[in-house]
């Protein structure tokens, strides 16, 4: 399956949940909604960041990271709305690259909804700490023992959210191994071995 096929197929079958992808049609897809990912960001960071001078840059942030909410609807809200359009595609494409392995569907569905749930509880833990420091980072009156003593206090706080975040990868990791694993040769319970 080509890149341009590959986009075709999963806008066209975003909630068709039953039948069998192609290691292809996922990744060509993963890589399409990447790139439209960063062009989202660029336009993002142009449109509704302020500009650079004058440290509002940093109390910008520093706002908008005490909430996941304003986050996402005031520092990335195209961003945002790309990958909200892109959700259900690649979930249906990742059932489906499983059903072609003949596993359990829901395997990949909790785990992309376990990935989902965690990405919000780190940013509700990290985000209000992060808003803190940035504040002190960016601030130009910032002495540096004052940048210093807020690096110190961030460091305690840094060791959970790596924690946190190693819990998030472990099953990132498994969704990878999972999608880049070939699926059963020939005909299965979900349909016709699919092009690899």
């Amino acid at each position: 399956m080509t890149f341009s096929e590959a986009i075709r197929h999963n806008i066209v079958y975003c909630t068709t949940f039953s039948g069998r992808d192609p290691r292809s049609a996922y990744w060509w897809y993963v890589l399409f909604v990447s790139l439209g990912a960063i062009v989202a960001f660029i336009l993002d960071f142009v449109i509704f960041w302020p500009s650079a001078g004058g440290g509002q840059v940093a109390e910008f942030l520093a706002v908008n990271f005490q909430s996941i909410t304003d986050f996402y609807i005031n520092v990335m809200p195209i961003t945002t709305f790309w990958y909200l359009l892109n959700y259900l595609p690649i979930l249906a494409c990742g059932v489906r690259r499983m059903n072609d392995q003949d596993r359990p569907a829901w395997w990949f569905i909790v785990t992309i909804v376990f990935v989902t749930i965690m990405s919000v509880v780190v940013f509700n833990i990290t985000g209000p700490q992060s808003a803190e420091l940035m504040i002190v980072a960016f601030d130009p009156t910032s002495t540096y023992f004052e940048i210093e003593t807020a690096l110190a206090d961030f460091e305690e706080f840094n060791r959970t959210s790596t924690i946190l975040s190693g819990i998030q990868t472990l099953p990132s990791l498994l969704i990878i191994i999972w999608m880049a694993t070939r699926g059963t040769i020939g005909p299965n319970q979900h349909g016709e071995d699919p092009v690899q």
